[in-house]
């Protein structure tokens, strides 16, 4: 039966990979392919200890296939289907090998009313990405990078310098929305990505809801601001329960601002602010969030650019029993860090564990890049992470000091289809974690095929 299910995955996505060419005089229908190979080695990233066994060393493959088809100027559609398996080959589990599961990662319809201040309306399943991805970009942290989509609707506004969306937002625990083809063996489980006990992949850590507004505007002078509102409803049924999470909705209400100003050709002032304020149950819930920083280009003719700043996130105080912690909203993604992501599953917040939740953090950075050839980049950052508030640990509670990471960031164009990265990221732990306090890696590259 398994074996058939692959069969089937590999013709579909062989049709959709040659479709393209063999139809490609019909305009009004294009499509595109790509192809994903990652391996990523990591060990002591989520409890520092290098005495548990934990290493992990695998192989991530995630193909996307796509088609558009116009109706009209106006109007189109849009089917993106995507899979992505692992096969790992250092792991305290097993090296079991899984196609997973092929999904319908984008399907919306789009409608737009033309002309220099267009009116559109995109409805369905689609991906969000806004700014910096400070707010919004990730539906479905569980599910790691194999997508990042939203069930929405988005109606855009465009006058003149001024863009204005009006999003609405309903995000699953688990995909039960629209057709799963399955390989999932419930006397098997998979391992790596998270499933539920029926065999579903998990999402998030339940139900998620959202009304919001979004405001882009350009000046003259080049300057950018953002400025948004969102109504967020959690209905909370975490994947790794860690202590008496509280059962009833959340609703959070966010406010905030972006700003991107180049003072001269050489130097860019970028900063993000948002306030957060809401309750559950009896319960009352507010955060604080931003970031800030300078980009500096040392050498223009060679693109080399230096930036500094810090990431400020609010933490919860445990003497009080409402929740002051930073809520990520929808942007639990590596925004900062890729290993660093998995650590925070080893904290306990808001009762249970959770993946790329980015909260109770005050971080310095600093960052270096530059283009070696006009297909290579290098990135080196620093980070001097702290906490907030400590957190209470078996023989009390612990200091603040997140720890101090380094990473660095080799990205290649080998040709207009081809390319790649490598990337090492090294984490030292402070005294926010328990002894021994073990130094953490994580390494990873990747090439990417991509055809449209």
């Amino acid at each position: 039966m398994k074996s058939g299910i692959i069969r089937i995955v590999v013709a579909c996505l062989t049709v959709l990979f040659f479709a393209g060419e063999m139809i490609a005089q019909d305009k009004k229908l294009t499509f595109g392919f790509r192809e994903r190979i990652r391996n990523t080695f990591m060990n002591n990233n989520i409890d520092f200890n290098a005495d548990n066994d934990d290493k992990e060393d695998f192989f991530r493959f995630r193909t996307n296939a796509w088609a558009n088809y116009a109706f009209s100027p106006k109007f189109s559609v849009r089917l993106q289907l995507t899979n992505e398996f692992r096969y790992y080959t250092v792991t305290p589990k097993t090296g079991d090998f899984t196609t997973d599961e092929l999904i319908i990662d984008n399907l919306f319809l789009h409608y737009t009313s033309g002309g220099k201040n267009p009116v559109a309306l995109t409805l369905g399943r689609q991906n969000l990405i806004y700014g910096e991805g400070f707010i919004l970009l990730e539906g479905g942290p569980w599910d790691g990078s194999r997508a990042i989509f939203h069930d929405a609707v988005k109606l855009s506004i465009k006058r003149g310098a001024t863009t204005i969306d009006i999003l609405g937002i309903s995000n699953p625990r688990d995909d039960d929305r629209l057709p799963v083809l399955a390989t999932t063996d419930l006397e098997k489980p998979t391992i790596g990505l998270p499933k539920s006990s029926e065999g579903k992949q998990w999402l998030n850590d339940g139900q998620e809801n959202a009304l919001g507004v979004y405001l882009v505007h350009n000046t003259a002078a080049k300057t950018r601001i953002d400025a948004y509102y969102f109504l967020k409803m959690e209905d909370p049924e975490p994947w790794i329960p860690a202590g008496n999470y509280l059962t009833d909705q959340l609703n959070l209400n966010t406010f905030g601002g972006r700003i991107q100003h180049p003072f001269n050709p050489r130097l860019t002032l970028t900063s993000e602010w948002a306030l957060q304020m809401g309750s559950q149950g009896d319960i009352s819930h507010s955060g604080l969030g931003g970031y800030a920083y300078l980009s500096y280009l040392l050498r223009p003719q060679k693109k080399c650019m230096l930036s500094a700043g810090f990431n400020y996130l609010s933490g919860d105080d445990p003497e009080t029993e409402d929740w002051e912690g930073w809520n990520p909203l929808f942007s639990r993604w590596p925004k900062w860090s890729e290993l660093y992501i998995y650590s925070h599953i080893g904290e306990t917040i808001r009762g249970a564990r959770r993946v790329a939740y980015w909260t109770n953090t005050l971080s310095p950075w600093i960052k270096l890049s530059r283009p070696i050839t006009d297909k290579l980049n290098l990135t080196a950052t620093f980070y001097h992470l702290q906490a907030l508030q400590s957190r209470a640990l078996a023989n009390g509670m612990s200091g603040t000091g997140r720890g101090n990471e380094i990473q660095v960031l080799a990205n290649m164009k080998f040709s207009p289809r081809w390319s790649g990265h490598l990337l090492f990221d090294y984490f030292m732990p402070g005294d926010f974690y328990p002894e021994p306090r073990d130094n953490a890696f994580f390494i990873r590259g990747e090439v990417m095929y991509t055809l449209q």
